[in-house]
């Protein structure tokens, strides 16, 4: 029990810091900051985390967890790598628009020295598991064979990292544009005959629920 009672504070100080980082950065992200969101005192703040730094650290291998986490629970699906491939371009998209986590490893790779290690880089992350998918297309003969799978790895980890994740200011949803670009591309990527069916908006309608996401929404 006592232990559980640990991983849950360490969870919710956890979170609570992804806001702050998403929100201010890591220069301005105080630790008193952070206890507070996490309605919880410094003093329990220090028993878990040494230091800012390893807070920052936490979130960001907390993030990447979860994309692989989720990444496996799109491959296991019963469909062609290549709708994978599209699933989890909607998946990064909904991430970088609406998940503090992602957000804030994302905002913390940029602002601090980052190894290219996909366990704590999440664009390191995000970049591995794009091109194990695109491979796994390749190899089932989706793709046309002049396309090489990094090519097409890169390409579709561009669309989703490009996707606009502020539509307050006016931008269009990122899934809406996610697929009227997929809905260009397959012609130039797919094999004939290729896949029955592919859907260019996704097999999921939750993807923050996907992520494994119980934080709210991006404000």
């Amino acid at each position: 029990m006592r232990q559980e009672r640990a991983e849950l504070t360490r969870h919710a100080l956890t979170m609570a810091a992804a806001r702050s980082f998403d929100r201010s950065g890591y220069q301005r992200t105080t630790l008193f900051e952070v206890s507070r969101a996490a309605a919880m005192s410094k003093g329990a703040l220090s028993f878990h985390f040494g230091s800012k730094e390893e807070l920052a650290d936490t979130v960001r291998r907390e993030a990447c967890t979860r994309t692989f986490q989720a990444t496996e629970l799109l491959r296991a699906k019963a469909q062609p790598a290549l709708q994978t491939l599209i699933d989890l371009t909607h998946l990064v998209a909904e991430q970088l628009a609406n998940d503090h986590l992602a957000r804030a490893a994302v905002k913390l790779s940029r602002e601090l020295e980052t190894p290219p290690d996909p366990e704590v880089n999440p664009l390191a992350c995000w970049r591995q598991v794009f091109t194990e998918v695109a491979r796994e297309a390749e190899k089932d003969g989706t793709l046309r064979p002049e396309t090489t799978a990094e090519t097409v790895a890169e390409v579709a980890f561009g669309l989703a990292s490009a996707a606009p994740t502020d539509q307050a200011e006016g931008g269009a949803d990122p899934h809406e544009r996610l697929s009227a670009h997929w809905q260009l591309l397959l012609y130039g990527l797919v094999s004939q005959p290729g896949p029955e069916h592919l859907w260019i908006a996704g097999t999921e309608s939750d993807w923050l629920r996907v992520s494994g996401c119980e934080l709210q929404k991006a404000e």
